[in-house]
């Protein structure tokens, strides 16, 4: 049955932690690496230190959801699970997702469950603990098993997304069509958390977080429930982005000033209906 599956990661200065998930991972299995980082040294390192992937290197950074297509278009084989650069899974991680595939049939989405996270009430479309399979309205997006069919029918990650929400989208989407998302409960992972890129660029990634995160949260909310709930969910954050320049201004907190400064410009771009532009400077080695 692992015959059927191809894993995929988006990687981005992600040299650091990837191989602790890879160590986790059956090595008959292929996998697919996008790497945004564009590193050519490290796409050597891993193709010769393992025979079961293949690293490919985009012309651009092209964020995750575009990077999570990349992958998706290259696979060859019937299902593809897209993993986080910083889980880890257990030996029968993907034997229950295959068990469970074969088993549902119709589903859009497959999530194991992440050890010491505790979904909340409203991610639920049934709770019912004493089945294998969870119906879900939301799942976290670091672990998603898909079957490449899928996207023939739903379509891609949105790709105007560069970050944030892409996985949201995709869920409306696919519960639009109504084709099911479920947590399985008997597949598990432990998933680290925002570890994902070298402490190196700490700072510039949680810039480029915020803008993104802004500039997504307008944009979901405009393209599926209109711009009046979309106006509701940012405005807050828009006046509180504003007061905290002006008050980080005025202390001389460079770094808060920045974050905000993000966040500001973030809605701003997404309400005026700029692209999702920003990237994150990360040329300093």
């Amino acid at each position: 049955m692992e015959n059927d599956i191809t894993i995929i990661f988006v990687s981005f200065h992600s040299e650091d932690i990837i191989e602790k998930s890879i160590a986790t991972i059956n090595h008959d299995i292929p996998i697919i690496v996008i790497e945004n980082s564009r590193n050519f040294s490290f796409k050597e390192k891993l193709e010769e230190k393992y025979s079961n992937i293949k690293v490919i290197i985009p012309e651009q950074n092209l964020g995750n959801g575009a990077g999570i297509n990349y992958g998706i278009k290259n696979i060859k084989t019937k299902y593809a699970f897209y993993l986080d650069v910083d889980t880890e899974l257990y030996p029968d991680t993907i034997i229950n997702l295959l068990e469970a595939a074969r088993k549902i049939k119709n589903f859009s989405i497959l999530a194991p469950n992440i050890n010491n996270f505790v979904y909340k009430k409203e991610c639920y479309l049934e709770s019912n603990k004493n089945e294998k399979y969870t119906l879900m309205r939301f799942v976290t997006g670091c672990a998603l098993f898909f079957e490449k069919r899928l996207f023939n029918e739903i379509g891609y990650f949105d790709e105007n997304i560069f970050l944030y929400f892409e996985e949201n989208d995709f869920y409306e989407r696919c519960l639009k069509k109504k084709k099911p998302i479920y947590l399985i409960e008997n597949s598990k992972i432990n998933h680290k958390g925002n570890s994902s890129v070298k402490n190196i660029f700490k700072e510039e990634v949680e810039i480029n977080r915020n803008w993104h995160l802004m500039w997504s949260t307008f944009y979901f909310y405009n393209k599926h429930f209109g711009k009046i709930t979309a106006y509701k969910k940012v405005l807050p954050k828009f006046f509180s982005a504003f007061f905290n320049i002006l008050f980080f201004t005025i202390i001389n907190n460079k770094k808060k000033r920045k974050i905000y400064s993000a966040r500001f410009s973030g809605i701003l771009n997404s309400i005026i209906g700029k692209k999702s532009w920003f990237r994150p400077n990360t040329t300093k080695q």
